[in-house]
């Protein structure tokens, strides 16, 4: 599903449980944020081909993004790396209720980094704020610390918990030295502390890791529910459900996480060389009112458990 299109159907939800973000309802409801891996990015990088390749068949064309074009019947372009198609990005986001990205950290002039690199050049006219997510590429704790540092005490960047800055930690390619580092610097820049979430979906490998980075909370990247091509609902959702229910019995803090979809098909047709995806590892398509639903559910379990929700915030894997 494009982006477009899941705004429309976050925005539904939120408005018909009274959490639009309008006047006292931004005050009253959890904040929510978008995980970014901007592939979308053509020749900048072999990445963006490859992921045009997995939508080219004519099959997949209805999950492309609104920007692509349809080049041929088995071909398309899918390149989002424009100045113009991220102002109509955080348009669609700030209508659909969405309060930040969380982009997946890439080095500067990696060529992943483009479309973040072009979202901080003008964000800050379309109300959508980011954080970053360490752990999916190479980060450089002196360079790329001091430079992440800096843009935490802008208003752009989410805060958690009064000033907080929000830093989600993915994997164990992070460590404690690093998160340290940041920490220290961060003190010394005047911030205020930064608050860690460790994502993970296994609860007893993130409880570990968590504790090795001190991280302040646990949540997941997502979900890998599964069933060799049969609904989404009711297996991802309830499977988001049990997750987040065993990060919660660690007695952590949690940031629940809502998977709204998890058909990698096109991954299976036309392999990818940074993971591997097995042949029944597929459902359907979620339908709009299936993801609508789960975002309430994620919203609602939040004002359930308050005590162990401090930071009041949901995250989506689109």
């Amino acid at each position: 599903m494009c982006f477009s299109k899941l705004f429309k159907v976050i925005f539904s939800v939120l408005f018909l449980t009274g959490f639009v973000p309008i006047g006292l309802y931004a005050q009253q409801r959890p904040t929510v944020g978008a995980i970014r891996w901007d592939a979308w990015c053509g020749n900048i990088h072999p990445v963006g081909l490859a992921v045009e390749r997995n939508l080219s068949p004519h099959k997949y064309h209805y999950r492309s993004p609104f920007y692509s074009k349809e080049i041929s019947w088995d071909s398309i372009q899918c390149r989002g790396a424009s100045s113009s198609i991220i102002q109509k990005e955080n348009k669609y986001a700030q209508y659909a209720g969405i309060n930040y990205w969380a982009f997946c950290w890439y080095p500067k002039n990696s060529g992943l980094d483009t479309i973040m690199q072009l979202y901080l050049q003008g964000q800050h006219k379309y109300g959508v704020n980011w954080c970053c997510i360490l752990g999916t590429a190479s980060f450089d704790k002196r360079i790329d610390g001091s430079w992440l540092v800096n843009e935490f005490k802008k208003g752009i960047y989410q805060k958690v918990l009064g000033k907080r800055p929000l830093l989600y930690v993915l994997g164990k390619d992070v460590d404690a030295q690093t998160i340290n580092y940041l920490q220290q610097i961060n003190r010394e820049a005047g911030n205020d502390s930064i608050y860690v979430v460790a994502m993970g979906e296994d609860k007893n490998t993130i409880d570990k890791y968590a504790d090795s980075i001190k991280a302040n909370a646990i949540s997941a990247y997502t979900t890998w529910a599964y069933n060799n091509g049969g609904a989404y609902y009711p297996l991802v959702p309830n499977m988001d459900s049990v997750r987040w229910e065993e990060h919660r019995c660690t007695g952590r803090q949690v940031v629940p996480w809502v998977t709204t979809g998890r058909n990698t098909k096109p991954r299976i047709d036309h392999p990818v060389w940074w993971t591997k995806v097995e042949a029944n590892e597929w459902t359907q398509d979620a339908t709009p009112s299936q993801i609508a639903n789960h975002v309430n559910d994620g919203l609602n379990w939040i004002k359930k458990h308050p005590s162990s929700t401090m930071a009041k915030t949901l995250l989506i894997y689109a």
